[in-house]
């Protein structure tokens, strides 16, 4: 029997997981583990927390905490907002783990000595202030293609991908210093080029190892790769193992330069790199480093699988098979991916989710709202596999309602209330007449065409054969009417009742917690062992004549999303109020506009151009931070009475605190003047 390794894209631990990262990648993944399990295949699913790279860092910064204590908390908050959405993993790790560091540095030396990493200069950002490089998320500036707040690395507000080079007038988001130069450092590179004939031979010998609609694209990619850094000028990550790798050199004689501990004792492997090998770092620290987690990573008889979004797609489709390739000894080869679930993105609506702009729901939040079994049926019916989906709040009530209430739920509450009524809770003893023959062969087509949606990696129509199942049901028993048909009580109930636990077990997948109500209600357990199929004939076993049933209970329950739609007001605007950039009165209602008066002026201290500005607004006192230098002076501001909007989210700017804004109107000639009052008002009322 293969075995098969599943993982999901590793949750990056700077905010909790939204629902596009769970349908992205997450749900996928443990549907596909929940279906194997249920054929009794040995499997495992493994995850865990991406914790490296700049973001954290620079969060432990700003809070003041050491980065490992800040990974900790934030690892244990994802692990835990994960395990509420029912995420049956072998294992959740993390990046950090000494298991991880151990394989990362294996593959590493592997790499390096095999003649696929080089040494390569690069001109880098440095801060003198900071007496460092500012790689990525360490330097911010104006994005040269739209204007907006950009990284060193892309452009939050369009996309673009960027050089820190490209940035207009650069800072420090350590120190907010402008003082940056630029120099010249060596850095270590993945060279990808070397891997590109054996990526092409594994896509185009491979049985379709990536979904169609991704193939040229990947080809492209993998024609046009270029080498990689894989170091970076930071301090959190996994130091380079210079040691090792030159003590191989030395002891094997090879033709390979040693790595200078001067230069590389300083820097750090990038996140990129040891991020994938989390997976088979975590499948270690599962088996406890035992020499069993080969048995799911270098054996002909092992298939692994992938989860991810369209976003990861050039990563796990080209780097990350490199990796493998060029870690492997003659002795030890890595399995490249067998099949690649590769979904495109959730919209809200038509905008993606995103949690880096506060886009879309959060998984906490969306459990606060509804149970697990709700968001995962939905996200399963509306996975993006060929092209994005939208999520609508009346989609959502929609399907819950009409599909799990009505359809799932009331066929199982009907037969099973009619089994106590007229059984006292047992199956009844019947004797099947050919149209109830037909109702099973129906429903046993239905399960043949669900194992044929997964052994074609369709998981969205696999759902959509589940709850097929309670239709026909649903209809089987309304046709029959045996309320009103005396001798066709027992076989009705007696099919309906193996319905159920087909029923029950394919849902398995989707809807865990329903499954296993259905499993106690019907007093029989769903099998997630190996060696055992419960898609062998699930409506023939388990269930004779006489078998007793358990308690009844409500499987779900209709629900309003009026509530949640009235809180997210945006989604409630006409598409053409959109299109024209108008604002519904009720959003104007919610902008806290008040008279404030200017307390205290200050320069900002990392920002030529900006005031830090204290304001008093009637009920509480804000800070804002204002680029009013080139307009007003101190003595102008202070005293003055403003027009301040009071209800603004808070942020940073240069690592000052900013908690409201300060209205002012602009000219085309740059002039700008602050709206203010003809006559003095109490401070703190309200602008109407």
């Amino acid at each position: 029997m293969t075995r098969k390794t599943i993982t999901s894209a590793l949750p990056y631990i700077h905010g909790v997981p939204h629902l596009g990262n769970i349908v992205g990648s997450l749900l996928p993944a443990d549907i596909f583990h929940r279906y194997q399990d249920l054929r009794g295949n040995d499997n495992i699913f493994i995850c865990g927390s991406d914790v490296h790279g700049t973001p954290l860092e620079l969060e432990a910064l700003e809070q003041n905490v050491p980065v490992e204590e800040l990974k900790q908390k934030n690892h244990e908050k994802v692990k835990s907002v994960l395990n509420d959405f029912d995420m049956d993993f072998s294992i959740y790790s993390n990046t950090h783990s000494d298991f991880n560091r151990r394989q990362t540095h294996d593959m590493f030396v592997e790499l390096y000595t095999n003649g696929y990493i080089k040494e390569k200069k690069q001109t880098l950002p440095y801060s003198d202030e900071d007496e460092r490089f500012l790689p990525d998320r360490y330097i911010e500036g104006e994005c040269p293609e739209c204007g907006g707040l950009a990284r060193g690395d892309q452009c939050d507000e369009c996309g673009t991908l960027l050089e820190p080079e490209e940035l207009i007038e650069p800072y420090s988001t350590i120190s907010g210093s402008e003082d940056i130069e630029f120099r010249e450092t060596e850095h270590l590179f993945l060279d990808l080029p070397q891997f590109q004939e054996e990526l092409l031979e594994w896509l185009e010998n491979n049985d379709s190892p990536i979904p169609d609609n991704k193939l040229e694209e990947v080809k492209n990619s993998i024609e046009d790769t270029e080498m990689r850094c894989i170091t970076r000028d930071i301090n959190w990550g996994f130091e380079i193992p210079v040691e090792r790798v030159n003590e191989k050199i030395a002891d094997e004689c090879l033709d390979a330069e040693k790595l200078d501990g001067e230069v590389y004792d300083e820097k750090v492997l990038y996140v990129w790199f040891d991020a994938p090998i989390g997976y088979i770092g975590f499948t270690r620290e599962l088996f406890e480093d035992d020499s069993r987690w080969k048995d799911y990573w270098m054996n002909d008889e092992s298939e692994v699988y992938h989860s991810i979004g369209k976003d990861n797609t050039i990563f796990h489709t080209v780097i990350w098979p490199s990796l493998l390739l060029g870690s492997s000894t003659e002795d030890e080869k890595y399995n490249l991916p067998h099949y690649e679930f590769i979904q495109q993105f959730l919209m809200a609506e038509d905008t993606k989710f995103s949690k880096s702009r506060g886009k879309g729901l959060s998984t906490e939040d969306a459990l606060e709202m509804y149970p697990s079994d709700y968001w995962r049926f939905y996200l399963a019916k509306n996975l993006p596999q060929q092209h994005d989906s939208t999520f609508s709040w009346d989609d959502f009530e929609s399907e819950i309602n009409n599909v799990l209430n009505d359809t799932v739920g009331n066929f199982v509450n009907r037969t099973l209330s009619l089994a106590e009524q007229w059984f006292d809770s047992e199956v009844p003893t019947a004797e099947l007449r050919p149209e109830d023959r037909e109702v099973e062969e129906e429903a046993l087509k239905v399960v043949d065409e669900y194992i044929e949606a997964f052994e074609n990696h369709d998981l969205r129509t696999g759902v959509e054969k589940a709850t097929e199942i309670a239709r026909i049901g649903d209809q089987y028993l309304s046709e029959e009417e045996p309320w009103n048909n005396e001798d066709r009580k027992e076989e009705t109930i007696y099919v309906s009742l193996h319905l159920i636990r087909a029923l029950g077990v394919m849902l398995y997948p989707y809807t865990p917690e329903a499954s296993q109500k259905i499993s106690e209600m019907l007093k029989v357990e769903i099998h997630t062992e190996e060696g055992d199929d419960e898609l062998v004939e699930p409506l023939l076993g388990n269930l004779n004549s006489g078998h007793e049933l358990g308690e009844k209970e409500i499987l779900f329950e209709k629900i309003d999303v009026s509530d949640q739609k009235d809180g997210n007001k945006n989604e409630g605007a006409s598409d053409e109020n959109m299109e024209k950039g108008l604002v519904s009165f009720d959003e104007f209602q919610d902008m806290d506009l008040r008279v404030g008066e200017v307390l205290e002026v200050e320069d900002h201290p990392n920002a030529d151009k900006l005031y830090k500005v204290q304001l008093d607004v009637g009920d509480r006192q804000l800070q804002t931070c204002a680029g009013l230098v080139n307009h007003y002076s101190k003595e102008e501001l202070e005293g003055r009475q403003v027009i301040v909007l009071a209800n603004l989210e808070p942020t940073e700017l240069r690592g000052e605190k900013s908690e409201c804004m300060m209205l002012a109107a602009e000219d085309e000639k740059e002039n700008v003047e602050l709206l203010g009052l003809e006559n003095e008002l109490e401070i703190g009322s309200k602008v109407r």
